[in-house]
């Protein structure tokens, strides 16, 4: 009787095994999507300036989102540190950020997290993540520090076409800043 309750009991364990790894996948956050460096060059170019004899008396704003692109940059769980899956997009970033059209702008690095948890932690969560990408820039492409500056939001920026507690609002956004003078 018990030989034929061992390869039972392996097969349980096999399925429990796989039913264990498939339930896991499913909890695991959603798989990256890496977005080419010449879509975020794209994204974050200015327009071309106008070359005009007339007195400009104030610039017109420029639309929303113009030069602002939103990365999917993973974290581990509740942390500031980077995952493999983050330096994929971060590559792409990098040589964005270094390429010809860009190499002279500067950028702001904004993280923002979902409403989950306690709003002090996500603002601390928030700024420490996009400490963390601007360090890895720094490091890996060798920009010029005073081109990229960082700050966190928490929540306080919501996507509006997401619940506030939806992963899509834990993420990384990239903004050209004004040409200082």
């Amino acid at each position: 009787m018990n030989a034929t309750r061992r390869p039972c009991c392996a097969a349980a364990a096999l399925v429990g095994s796989a039913w264990l790894v498939s339930g896991a996948a499913a909890l695991a956050d959603p798989a990256a999507t890496v977005i080419d460096s010449q879509h975020i060059i794209h994204s974050l170019s200015s327009a071309p300036t106008s070359n005009t004899r007339g007195l400009v008396v104030a610039e017109r704003p420029a639309a929303a989102d113009t030069h602002r692109i939103s990365l999917d940059i993973h974290f581990a769980n509740n942390s500031d540190r980077l995952t493999d899956a983050a330096h994929a997009q971060l590559a792409e970033l990098g040589s964005a950020l270094t390429a010809p059209e860009l190499a002279h702008s500067r950028f702001l690095i904004a993280g923002h997290t979902s409403a989950t948890g306690a709003a002090e932690r996500n603002q601390r969560l928030s700024e420490s993540r996009a400490r963390a990408v601007r360090s890895y820039l720094l490091e890996h492409f060798r920009i010029e520090p005073e081109r990229l500056t960082s700050v966190g939001y928490g929540a306080a920026h919501p996507l509006p076409d997401f619940p506030p507690s939806a992963l899509e609002q834990r993420r990384v956004e990239i903004s050209t800043l004004p040409a200082r003078f």
